[in-house]
């Protein structure tokens, strides 16, 4: 079983890296791979909390429903971003929200297939709740890079 775990765990860094990479040859906007990425560290940032948390008695029930919460807290962030945009914040996009949801649906995806795998019962639950919180603040980095130089360019003082 622990071989299995490992096997999920690099097919889930090389699924979460190839839309950075683009799936068909081409470079992919920059942007676009934000959102890709902050979607997919909202829905593992939210399995990460949810994962300990959830125990209904089935493993299927247990791992779609920690995944489904991932996805929501996937849409949720970039709905928000997309309410701030409308706000003056920026330019309100449906394809940047559509992004986000498919980052989160991306990590969604390699959530339930990790989930369904662990042992029912497990007192080391939060072993996999690690993991999912890792990944999350390693795929939000570049996220916050691009937050933080877009805000430095805005503020910059315009002669």
């Amino acid at each position: 079983m622990k071989r299995y775990r490992g096997i999920l765990i690099v097919c889930l860094t090389l699924f979460l890296v190839a839309p950075a990479r683009g799936w068909a040859g081409e470079t992919p906007e920059p942007s676009a791979v934000l959102h890709v990425l902050a979607g997919a560290s909202g829905a593992l940032l939210v399995s990460a909390v949810a994962y300990p948390l959830v125990d209904s008695g089935s493993d299927r029930w247990d791992a779609a429903l920690v995944a489904g919460l991932g996805v929501s807290g996937a849409f949720v962030l970039g709905l928000t971003k997309e309410l701030l945009d409308l706000g003056g914040w920026g330019q309100p996009e449906l394809s940047d929200l559509l992004l986000t949801l498919g980052g989160g649906l991306l990590a969604g995806t390699a959530v339930y297939l990790l989930s369904i795998l662990q042992p029912a019962g497990e007192e080391g639950s939060l072993g996999i709740s690690t993991v999912y919180a890792a990944f999350a603040l390693v795929l939000s980095l570049p996220v916050g890079e691009g937050l933080y130089r877009r805000t430095r360019l805005s503020l910059r003082p315009r002669s």
